[in-house]
């Protein structure tokens, strides 16, 4: 798509959405764009799903997500050309997002985390690939791990996960409106190695002779993020009684000086319970009744993809895997982008609508070279109906399998595509599990679409 066509694209968007005007800010994941508009009723969705290049809309989370798919970053890029539009931050409008009176509890904890989490994303996906690549390397005998590359190589991948703590607290700290480098101070002094040679010393730790317990702060993360959410307060607070005039010298101060040790003497040990009772919660899960929880997660995946909602589920097992050393919730779901691309194919194949083909083969290459479901899901799947349903009924078949094999993510790979299938399936526990579960999604949705679906349906 050339360049001007982004242009129009950007600006069809933005007039259906209410103008510039209307928009408080906007960013964007791997695949949507994530407006926060002042009166999201002065949208026109009808006309926004109908401008081509938009593949569905979805408002969850406080949000008002255009979906656009791979192209995303360059329509990103191009609303931030229309005057009046701040990528990122404030737009013309000075005025909250969601009114704290029609924000639901559900949708504050949705928007907080997707908020925290993306910017973060990119980095713990590259990590994670590069300690998949380390471990394919040396399980293949192509690299030992005495050798200098592997050291290398294995600290570019861990560092991101080591030092997470101070990565979200850049995220959350923006999240809540405070200078992002405060949150990234209250992450480092987490994993300073003084606080961390404390906490391996077993000595005791006293703060003004209150007595702290410490946790093991690298790789945390819900320490950090409740840490930050307190500082926004803390900031707020002292800027409301504070004179403008030393404000800028002292609240900066005053927010690390109460924000942190609150955090080493209350935050962390609470969370760090919590975080423990959250995975003890999940392991029993998987432990007493694998296929069923592996069904539910893997068939209800799709919808809460939809809602925004699997970000939470994301955040509280990327804790359990800093906690326990595993991860087996999350891969029930590694059979679903695979399923909807089968379903796609399945639809494609069928079809006789030489548009439909089109964007059905678009759909099934975007997921399977791309690692994008959203194409599928929005552009086929979803508005043909029993596409999607295929593909989340042998989702949830696939993460039975997956489930009964025990399949666990004992370090962080990264997402699960074409690319790295062989590294999930050699390198984690249960890893045959996974490739069968996720050839089930596949083949197993392609079938079922092109069995179910048929070109009355366009019609109707």
């Amino acid at each position: 798509m050339a360049k001007k066509n982004y242009d129009e694209l950007a600006q069809n968007i933005v007039q259906e959405i209410g103008g510039a005007d209307n928009i408080i800010s906007v960013l964007h994941c791997v695949t949507r764009l994530r407006f926060r508009l002042k009166d999201e009723s002065k949208a026109n969705t009808d006309s926004v799903k109908q401008i081509k290049g938009v593949a569905g809309v979805v408002q969850a989370g406080g949000q008002y997500q255009v979906v656009i798919g791979t192209d995303v970053d360059d329509a990103y890029q191009a609303v931030g050309r229309i005057p009046g539009v701040s990528l990122g931050g404030e737009g013309a409008v000075k005025a909250p997002a969601v009114p704290a009176e029609k924000k639901s509890p559900l949708n504050a904890v949705v928007d907080t985390v997707s908020g925290i989490f993306m910017p973060v994303m990119p980095a713990m996906a590259a990590g994670g690939l590069l300690k998949a690549l380390c471990a394919m390397l040396t399980n293949f005998g192509l690299l030992s791990t005495e050798s200098t590359t592997y050291i290398i190589l294995y600290a570019l991948g861990d560092a991101v996960l080591y030092f997470l703590p101070i990565l979200l607290g850049a995220s959350a700290a923006k999240k809540v409106s405070v200078n992002p480098y405060l949150g990234m101070f209250v992450g480092a002094v987490f994993v300073y190695p003084t606080i961390t040679a404390l906490k391996q010393s077993g000595d005791p730790v006293t703060f003004l002779n209150i007595p702290v317990t410490l946790i093991n702060y690298p790789q945390t993360v819900l320490p950090i993020i409740v840490a930050c959410l307190l500082m926004g307060y803390v900031d707020k607070g002292l800027r409301k009684i504070m004179p403008k005039v030393i404000a800028k010298i002292f609240v900066p101060v005053l927010d690390i000086l109460i924000t942190v040790p609150v955090s080493l003497i209350v935050i962390g040990p609470v969370t760090d319970v919590i975080g423990n009772t959250i995975a003890n919660t999940v392991s029993a899960l998987m432990t007493v009744a694998p296929p069923v929880t592996g069904f539910i997660v893997g068939t209800l995946w799709s919808l809460m993809i939809m809602l925004g909602m699997h970000l939470p589920l994301v955040m509280i097992e990327v804790n359990t895997l800093m906690t326990t050393g595993h991860m087996m919730m999350l891969p029930v779901t590694f059979p679903c982008t695979f399923a909807h691309t089968g379903a796609a194919l399945g639809v494609a194949l069928r079809t006789k609508n030489k548009d439909l083909k089109d964007i059905g083969m678009s759909a099934f290459l975007s997921g399977l070279l791309g690692n994008v479901s959203e194409p599928a899901i929005y552009g086929v799947n979803l508005k043909y109906k029993r596409p999607f349903i295929c593909a989340c009924l042998f989702t949830g078949i696939g993460g039975a399998i997956t489930a009964i094999a025990g399949a666990d993510c004992i370090i962080n790979m990264g997402s699960i595509s074409i690319y790295t299938l062989a590294a999930f399936t050699t390198m984690l526990p249960g890893g045959i599990g996974i490739l069968i579960g996720v050839l089930v999604g596949f083949f197993g949705s392609a079938i079922a679409s092109y069995i179910t679906f048929n070109d009355k349906m366009i019609k109707d």
